[in-house]
């Protein structure tokens, strides 16, 4: 497997938020408050019809704010190759079931290279506050409005889901380089349980060259029905390097 190539899709699962983050988790964060509630989730990332790594997620949240962590680890043979850690993190607050970022941590460690992105909100949008890499192409801040950092994006669509959130996301996502917009709203149930499909489409910050290789993706989330609840169960994305696949497995 090329050494390049287990990078990207760490990095593209975790810009899906989904998934992204994509591309995409032993979590360390403060001790929630008594009240809150705590997640944890722990995922396999498949690629090339191999497992190239795992994703733990931990999230706690209260009726006024949410808050986590999450990492991505390469595993097996692919971490033998690239060894790759690339961790998020943030929170912010709650209002109902809609999300309100307020602040964000990426870092990534390649083996041969550490980096670090923040992002704080400052009026209506997030705004990076640390970090070295430059778009190739600079974003308005007018396009930044409303936009999730990558971890609210991963929580807005690994989350539980009720019968009225379920296939409605429509969402852009900053982080801190690119601008990308998720939609998940197409709806298709199975004897699985419900497909929500949809685009990863790339809308500010790439070059001409990014573009035109690949400006949009297809993007789907299996959730399975439990309880009261739509648990999300399969992620599944596409990159310039081909299909992933990410499995729940707690």
């Amino acid at each position: 497997m090329p050494r390049d190539t287990c990078l990207c899709l760490a990095q593209r699962f975790l810009r899906h938020a989904t998934l992204w983050a994509l591309l995409l988790c032993a979590a360390v964060m403060a001790p929630p408050a008594a009240t809150a509630e705590q997640i944890t989730q722990r995922w396999s990332v498949h690629a090339f019809g191999i497992k190239v790594g795992e994703l733990r997620v931990t999230m706690s949240e209260t009726a006024q704010n949410y808050s986590g962590k999450g990492i991505f680890e390469t595993t097996g043979l692919a971490g033998v190759l690239k060894k790759i850690r690339f961790s998020i993190e943030g929170g912010g607050g709650l209002k109902g079931s809609d999300l309100l970022p307020r602040a964000y941590t990426g870092r990534i460690n390649t083996g041969k290279r550490i980096s670090e992105t923040s992002l704080r909100r400052q009026g209506d949008r997030m705004v990076k506050t640390k970090g070295l890499q430059e778009p190739d192409v600079p974003i308005e801040p007018s396009a930044l409005k409303g936009a999730f950092d990558p971890l609210s994006m991963m929580w807005l669509t690994l989350r539980d889901q009720t019968e009225e959130t379920l296939c409605t996301v429509d969402q852009t996502q900053f982080d801190g380089t690119r601008l990308v917009r998720i939609t998940l709203k197409t709806r298709r149930t199975s004897a699985e349980g419900v497909t929500c499909s949809g685009t990863y489409d790339r809308i500010g910050g790439y070059s001409a060259e990014d573009l035109a290789e690949l400006k949009t993706s297809p993007l789907s989330i299996v959730y399975q029905k439990q309880g009261n609840v739509w648990r999300a169960q399969e992620v599944h994305l596409t990159s310039r390097h081909g299909k992933a696949k990410v499995i729940r497995q707690e």
